[in-house]
């Protein structure tokens, strides 16, 4: 069986095109899925960077760059010296926190405010501070600094 076609036909059959594929899809314009990812970020990045800016003006981040910066590297052994900065910033932080009476706690009470409570300081190093502006010239003992040192930012990150 022969199939023959007509000229009708063959016409028509010339007239046929290959099967065309769609155009490519772009990548622009955005789909709103993408919209909103971009957008969640961008908002994760902004409100990062107002905590970080915030966290920076707290009385916390204050003190402790303040701490960092009489930490007793070059002090080598000024106990008293060192632990009356550390008790004058410490008493910034309360009264900043607590309100202008605790700027009036001397001698037993200020060893008794530092060392209140769970949160509070070792009471060896509550007594330190408290009598170190009294204490005579300096100590051989630089651990005690820095022990010292530890627990006022213990006591800074509890209370400020």
């Amino acid at each position: 069986m022969s199939m023959e076609l007509s000229p009708e036909i063959q016409a028509q059959l010339e007239q046929l095109r290959d099967i065309r594929l769609p155009d490519p899809i772009a990548w622009w314009p955005l789909a709103p899925g993408w919209w909103a990812l971009a957008g969640a970020c961008l908002l994760a990045v902004i409100l990062g960077l107002a905590w970080s800016i915030m966290r920076r003006r707290t009385i916390r981040f204050a003190a402790l760059k303040e701490l960092q910066q009489l930490r007793p590297q070059d002090r080598s052994g000024d106990l008293p010296g060192y632990a009356t900065q550390v008790s004058t910033l410490l008493r910034r932080v309360a009264i900043r926190r607590n309100g202008q009476s605790v700027g009036l706690l001397s001698g037993r009470d200020w060893v008794e405010f530092l060392s209140a409570g769970k949160a509070g300081m070792d009471a060896k190093w509550a007594t330190v501070l408290a009598q170190a502006p009294y204490a005579p010239g300096k100590s051989d003992n630089t651990t005690d600094l820095r022990a010292l040192t530890d627990a006022a930012e213990l006591w800074i990150r509890r209370h400020a």
